[in-house]
C-alpha cells in the first residue's frame, strides 16, 4: 500500500494523537503526541517492550518482530511501535506502562526544617522609588538600580530592564526587586518573594521543587518520566544513540528541556504563583543528563575514559535553556565528579551528609547508574566514589513483568504456604511488577528454595512453567491480573537482577579495597533515591544486593540528591560546599579496576543462606 503525506496516529485509551508523515514509526507519532513508553533496547526492535496493538495501514513486519511475536500475534495486529511504520491513520492501543508526557506524581518534599542557613543567593529589596519629574528625568531601570544597590554597584539585562517600566507605574513606583550578587535578576509587585526551582534531572525520573527562597520552604513539588526514556532505558543506549545520530541527541536536548519547563509551570500554577516570581534555579544529573541537557559534545563522554566536556560548576541564564522563568534568572549546575558520576551525586552527598565527619560510611543511590560512596575517615581522600553500570532492572525495565512504581506495580511479595501473595502500591489488581517487588520476590523464592543460589528455578515446583523461550514462575495467573495475562518472573528476569547486584556489589567491594577497609568496617548503610527508599532492606541483604553488616545501621533517606539541590538553591556557602566535594574525593572508573571484574563475577551468585 503507498504511503500519504501525512497521516494521523491515534493512541488509546491516552486519548492523544499526532500527525506525522507519512512512513513515520508509531514511536516518532507516540513523541510528536506526548506518549511516554520506555524503550529499553532504544528502539533496535530487541526489548520487545513497545509492543502495541495497531488498526491501520503498516508497513510489513520486520525481521525482529517475526523473531520476538508469533504468527498469531501479528495477525491480530500485535506490533512492536519501534519498527512499525504508518501508512496510514493509525488507531494504536499502548500498553498500560505508557504515560502522557503531561502526566506527573507527587514526590516526597523530605525533610526540609533541617536546610541549613547563610547567604541567600537571592535576597529580595523592597523599594519606593521616586517618581520621574521633569527635575529628574532619569531612566526607570537608573531609579530601581540606586536603590539596589547603587548604579556603579548594580546592574541589570535588557531583559530584566524590559520588566521594570510597566510594573514601576502599575504599583504606583512601589517593588520588590530580585539581587543576586550585583545583578538584579527581576522585578515583581511590593511583597511578593524571591521563588526557587530545584530540579534532580534522572535518567528515568524528574523530580522538581519550588521553593521560597526567603525561608528555603517547598511550596509545591512534582515529579514526571524523563522524555528521554523512549531513546533507551539507559544513559548509555541514549549517548550511543546521540553520538550515531546528532539529530536525535538535538530532540533529546529539546524534549528534556521541555519537560523541565512544563514542570516549573505546573509548579507555579500549583502554588497558585507566577513563573516570572522564580528567579534562581539549580539542576542536578549525572554526566550524561548534564550534557544532553546543555546540548555539549557527546563523543568523549561515550567512550572510554569518559571524559566530561566541561565539569566545573556554572550558571547559564535560564532562558538560554528555552525556560520562561524571571527574565534575568540563571541556572546553576553544581560540579561534575567524573565520568558518568554528576551533579546529583553532589547532591546527594550533601542531601545526607556523607562529607561531613563521621565513621566509615556506606551510601547507594540506586538507579540505572549506581552511585556509589565510600567515606574514609583520616584517608588521603575524605570520600571514594564509583558509577556501578546496574543498568535500569530497579525501574522496571528488562524485565519481563516489568513496570516503574506506579498504580498496579507489585512491590512486595510474600510466600505462605508455598503460594505467592502480591501486594500492589495501590492496594488493586497487578498488572506488573516494580523494582522493589522485583527484590522481595528474589530474597522469597530464594529463602523457600524455589530458586537457588546460582538463581536457576526448580523445574519441579508446580508454579514453574519452562516453554522454548524460557522458564518462569507464575506470581498471578491471568485471570487475577490486570491486564489479563500472567504475571510472571522469568530465568532472564533473575538473570537481571544478579547483574544488577552483582555490579553494585562488585563496585562497593571494590572501594572498600581501595580505601584498605573490609565490610565489618561500615558503620553506616545509607540508601538514597526514591528506589532506596522503598526497599525492603532485609530483602535486599538476603540476595546480597548490599552488604550485611551485624553492627552496622542503616538509613533509608529518600530523595537525598533533590535534598541536596536544595541546599545549593538557597545559600551560596552550599554552593561552595558542593564545589569542594569534587576535590576532597577520589573517582574510579571501575572499567579500569581488575579488582571489580574479579568482585563481579564473585558476586553473581545469590547466598545460599539467611543472615
Amino acid at each position: 500500500m503507498a504511503e500519504r503525506s501525512t497521516v494521523e496516529v491515534k493512541f488509546e485509551p491516552l486519548g492523544l494523537r499526532a500527525m506525522v508523515p507519512g512512513g513515520s514509526l508509531i514511536t516518532r507519532a507516540m513523541l510528536e503526541a506526548g506518549v511516554l513508553l520506555p524503550l529499553d533496547c532504544g528502539g533496535n526492535g530487541t526489548c520487545g517492550r513497545c509492543l502495541v496493538l495497531v488498526e491501520g495501514a503498516t508497513s510489513p513486519p520486520s525481521q525482529a518482530e517475526e523473531r520476538l511475536l508469533d504468527r498469531e500475534q501479528l495477525d491480530q495486529g500485535w506490533r512492536l511501535a519501534c519498527q512499525t511504520k504508518a501508512l496510514g491513520d493509525l488507531r494504536v492501543a499502548v500498553p498500560e506502562t505508557a504515560e502522557r508526557a503531561d502526566g506527573g506524581w507527587r514526590i516526597d518534599d523530605g525533610d526540609v526544617k533541617d536546610l541549613e542557613g547563610g547567604t541567600p543567593v537571592v535576597t529580595a529589596l523592597a523599594l519606593e522609588i521616586p517618581a520621574p519629574t521633569l527635575q529628574d528625568p532619569r531612566s526607570d531601570l537608573a531609579r530601581v538600580l540606586a536603590l539596589a544597590g547603587g548604579e556603579e554597584h548594580a546592574g541589570a539585562d535588557l531583559a530584566t530592564a524590559s520588566q521594570v517600566s510597566a510594573l514601576a507605574r502599575k504599583h504606583n513606583w512601589h517593588l520588590a526587586a530580585f539581587r543576586r550578587g550585583a545583578e538584579l535578576v527581576g522585578v515583581a509587585a511590593p511583597g511578593v518573594p524571591p521563588l526557587g526551582l530545584a530540579v534532580d534531572l534522572g535518567s528515568t525520573k524528574i523530580a522538581a521543587y519550588l521553593v521560597n527562597l526567603e525561608d528555603g520552604k517547598v511550596l509545591a513539588s512534582r515529579g514526571r518520566l524523563n522524555p528521554q526514556v523512549t531513546f533507551g532505558a539507559d544513559v548509555v543506549t541514549r549517548l550511543q544513540k546521540a553520538i550515531r545520530d546528532p539529530a536525535e541527541g538535538r530532540r533529546m536536548t529539546r524534549l528534556v528541556r521541555r519537560a523541565v519547563g512544563d514542570l516549573a509551570g505546573e509548579l507555579a500554577a500549583q502554588a497558585g504563583v507566577e513563573p516570572s516570581q522564580i528567579c534562581d534555579m539549580t539542576l542536578v544529573g549525572n554526566s550524561a543528563m548534564h550534557h544532553l541537557l546543555l546540548g555539549l559534545p557527546l563523543e568523549q563522554l561515550g567512550a572510554p575514559p569518559f571524559v566530561a566536556c566541561l565539569g566545573q560548576a556554572i550558571d547559564i541564564k535560564a532562558r538560554e535553556l528555552g525556560l520562561k522563568l524571571a527574565p534575568g534568572a540563571y541556572v546553576h549546575l553544581p560540579p561534575l565528579v567524573g565520568g558518568f558520576v554528576g551533579s546529583d551525586n553532589v547532591a546527594m552527598i550533601m542531601g545526607a551528609d556523607l562529607d561531613r565527619p563521621g565513621p566509615v560510611r556506606l551510601g547507594l543511590d540506586i538507579g540505572t547508574n549506581t552511585e556509589v560512596v565510600l567515606t574514609v575517615p583520616g584517608g588521603e581522600h575524605a570520600m571514594v566514589i564509583a558509577s556501578a553500570p546496574s543498568g535500569p532492572t530497579f525501574e522496571g525495565a528488562h524485565l519481563s513483568s516489568g513496570m516503574r512504581a506506579m498504580a498496579g506495580a507489585i512491590s512486595k511479595v510474600e510466600i505462605l504456604d508455598d503460594q505467592p501473595v502480591c501486594f500492589t502500591i495501590d492496594g488493586g489488581a497487578p498488572a506488573g511488577i516494580c523494582g522493589s517487588g522485583i527484590i522481595d520476590t528474589v530474597a522469597r523464592l530464594l529463602e523457600a528454595g524455589i530458586i537457588n543460589s546460582r538463581g536457576h528455578l526448580d523445574r519441579s515446583h508446580p508454579r514453574v512453567r519452562a516453554d522454548q523461550r524460557n522458564i518462569s514462575y507464575i506470581l498471578v495467573p491471568a485471570e487475577q491480573s490486570a491486564i489479563g495475562q500472567d504475571i510472571a518472573i522469568t530465568q532472564k528476569d533473575i538473570s537481571q537482577v544478579q547483574l544488577a547486584k552483582a555490579a553494585i556489589s562488585a563496585a562497593a567491594g571494590t572501594l572498600l579495597e581501595l580505601a584498605g577497609l573490609g565490610v565489618d568496617d561500615i558503620a553506616e548503610v545509607v540508601l538514597a533515591g526514591s528506589f532506596g527508599g522503598h526497599i525492603d532492606v532485609a530483602g535486599a541483604k538476603r540476595i546480597g544486593l548490599i552488604p550485611n553488616v551485624a553492627a552496622a545501621s542503616y538509613a533509608q533517606v529518600g530523595n537525598a540528591a533533590g535534598k541536596g539541590a536544595r541546599k545549593v538553591l538557597v545559600a551560596s556557602e552550599m554552593r561552595a560546599r558542593a564545589k569542594a566535594i569534587p576535590a576532597m574525593s577520589r573517582y574510579v572508573e571501575l572499567a579500569s579496576e581488575t579488582k571489580f571484574n574479579t568482585l563481579f563475577a564473585r558476586s553473581l551468585s545469590l547466598p545460599e543462606s539467611s543472615f
